[in-house]
C-alpha cells in the first residue's frame, strides 16, 4: 500500500470540500458603453463607419454589438445610430433544447442572429433570445420562427450598474 493510498477512502474517492468563493469585479465597457447605456433606457445603439470609399464593398458598415474602430479602413468610428425602431429580421436561429446548468431553467429558448434592413450588416453578429410567449406581445409556435421574420428589440429593466447583454432580448413583430 502507498502512503497516499493510506489517506484515501477505499472506494478509491478523492475529498471533496465546498469553500465559498467570491469576487468583485468591475468591468469597462470603454468606447462601447453607450450601447449598454442605451439599453438601460430601452433603445437599441450600433455604430457607422461611413468612409465607404475604403470599404471593400463600397458601402458604409453598421456594427451591432458596436465597434470603436473599423477593421476595414481602421477608422474610429464615434457615428451612433438608433436602431430600437429600425426593420430588424432573424438572419439565422437555433433552438436550445439542452443547457448548462446556468441556462437550465430556460430550455427550450431560441437564440438568434439579426440582420437590420437598410445597412450593410457585414460586421453586425449580434445574438440575442427571441422570446416567443411574452405577455402583451405578438405569440408564437416555436416551428413558426423562420429567416426573414420581423422582429423588434424588448429591454430587461435592470439598473444601470447591472447591465449586460442579457438585458436585450427580441419579439415576434409580426404573425407568421
Amino acid at each position: 500500500m502507498s502512503v497516499g493510498e493510506k489517506y484515501v477512502s477505499k472506494n478509491k474517492q478523492p475529498l471533496v470540500v465546498e469553500h465559498p468563493y467570491s469576487i468583485l469585479y468591475k468591468h469597462s465597457f470603454g468606447e462601447v458603453s453607450p450601447f449598454f447605456v442605451g439599453l438601460t433606457k430601452k433603445r437599441l445603439l450600433g455604430t457607422v463607419c461611413r468612409n465607404r470609399e475604403k470599404h471593400r464593398n463600397g458601402k458604409d458598415l453598421l456594427f451591432l454589438p458596436p465597434r470603436a474602430d473599423c477593421p476595414e479602413c481602421m477608422a474610429e468610428v464615434n457615428e451612433w445610430v438608433d436602431l430600437t425602431d429600425a426593420d430588424i429580421r432573424i438572419y439565422t436561429f437555433t433552438t436550445a433544447y439542452f443547457a448548462g446548468e446556468t441556462f437550465l431553467s430556460k430550455v427550450p429558448f431560441t437564440l438568434i442572429n439579426i440582420d437590420v434592413q437598410g445597412f450593410d450588416n457585414s460586421y453586425s453578429k449580434l445574438t440575442s433570445t427571441l422570446v416567443i410567449d411574452e405577455p402583451g406581445e405578438i405569440n408564437i409556435k416555436r416551428e413558426d420562427i423562420r429567416i426573414g421574420m420581423r422582429i423588434k428589440p424588448k429591454f430587461r429593466d435592470v439598473p444601470q450598474d447591472k447591465v449586460d447583454a442579457s438585458v436585450l432580448y427580441f419579439v415576434p413583430a409580426e404573425k407568421p
